[in-house]
């Protein structure tokens, strides 16, 4: 019998810390923006803990690169082309 040679590494999440790098990318401006706002240092890796322990709950059970996902559908431009027919297909419309 043949055997396929399988490289699991590709199809796997690339994790840092139980995190894809997109959600680490939330973590280090969350963590830019606390301590923008506050001096405390108690209260901040608080509030850092916090959300990196609610990332890791959120996406539990969430497909791989899910957070990328997202990010691309937020912020990618809704451009459509109005000239997207051929114009071959717009002559046999089929009446």
């Amino acid at each position: 019998m043949k055997q396929l040679k399988v490289y699991r590494k590709i199809h796997e999440r690339n994790k840092i810390l139980g995190l894809e790098f997109p959600d680490l990318l939330l973590l280090v401006l969350l963590y830019l923006g606390v301590f923008l706002f506050s001096k405390n240092l108690f209260l901040n890796l608080l509030v850092i803990g916090a959300a990196y322990f609610f990332l890791r709950l959120y996406k539990k059970g969430k497909p791989p690169h899910w957070t990328a996902s997202v990010f691309r559908f937020l912020f990618k431009t809704r451009y459509y082309d109005q000239k997207r027919e051929h114009p071959k297909e717009l002559e046999h419309d089929g009446l």
